[in-house]
């Protein structure tokens, strides 16, 4: 087995970077390191000329992220909690998944785990949700998304509740089979919900699940394929040709703040 492993920390060695290892020398996989924090990452322009079929405007090393993804049997999404949120170079690499849809047969096949690392419990915050938001929007197959409690270097190893739960990262991709852990949707395995009246409302695959997670209407994830096509290929190409109608009336009323 081929991992790729996908981090965006400055940490050589760090807990991102054991913890891929450690996984990969469980399966005795061969592993590739991608530290997106030594590549080039630009913003996304919003130009929408990938949904048109051209080629992206931006030279950066996106590109080559792609190829190694696809190269890959497995990839494992390891990075650390950075104010309650994933690292500006992971946000990065997200704001352009749009260049992941021409992937997405293969990116499909691609089995995948997801590993937020955290130094306080109170301020893991959110960053599992964005690190799984990527895996999503890549297409990949996630099978796990766990969240570990490691605040000094190393500590990813070195403690025993940590050493279990990369066991149970590893056996979901030999097994292919999803993990659900606590506070997880039991559908799409996000950790951030919104409040619905007496339900709550997971704000990846909109499932409507009860005080306990448990699921009361299973929610169509809307990053699938069907919502690729029906979103990107059709309403946002739709919006850019309305912008385009009715660009002078637009441009009319911004004037007075230009």
């Amino acid at each position: 087995m081929n991992i790729l492993a996908i981090t965006a920390s400055e940490r050589k060695n760090g807990n991102s970077e054991l913890a891929a290892k450690y996984i990969a020398k469980k399966l005795n996989a061969d592993l590739e390191i991608l530290r997106l924090t030594k590549m080039r990452i630009e913003p996304c322009k919003a130009c929408y000329a990938c949904l048109y079929g051209k080629e992206c405007e931006i030279d950066d090393d996106v590109d080559e992220i792609l190829a190694k993804i696809d190269e890959s049997d497995a990839v494992i999404i390891s990075s650390p909690v950075y104010f309650l949120d994933a690292t500006s170079k992971l946000k990065a690499l997200l704001d352009r998944a749009f260049l992941a849809l021409k992937h997405m047969d293969s990116f499909s096949r691609k089995k995948c785990v997801v590993l937020t690392h955290h130094g306080f419990a109170e301020g893991r915050g959110w960053a599992s949700a964005t690190h799984l938001m990527l895996a999503r929007a890549f297409c990949l197959n996630v099978l796990a998304n766990i969240e570990i409690h490691a605040t000094l270097p190393a500590e990813v190893v070195a403690k025993k509740e940590n050493v279990k739960k990369l066991d149970l990262a590893a056996e979901s991709l030999l097994s292919g089979e999803k993990y659900i852990g606590d506070g997880r949707c039991p559908v799409c395995l996000n950790t951030v919900f919104r409040c619905s009246g007496d339900k709550l409302v997971c704000q990846l695959c909109l499932s409507e699940l009860d005080k306990n997670l448990s699921v009361l209407k299973e929610g169509k994830w809307w990053l699938s394929r069907e919502w690729f096509e029906e979103h990107f290929f059709k309403e946002l190409l739709e919006l850019k040709e309305e912008f385009k109608r009715r660009r002078s009336e637009l441009k009319k009323a911004a004037e007075p703040l230009l």
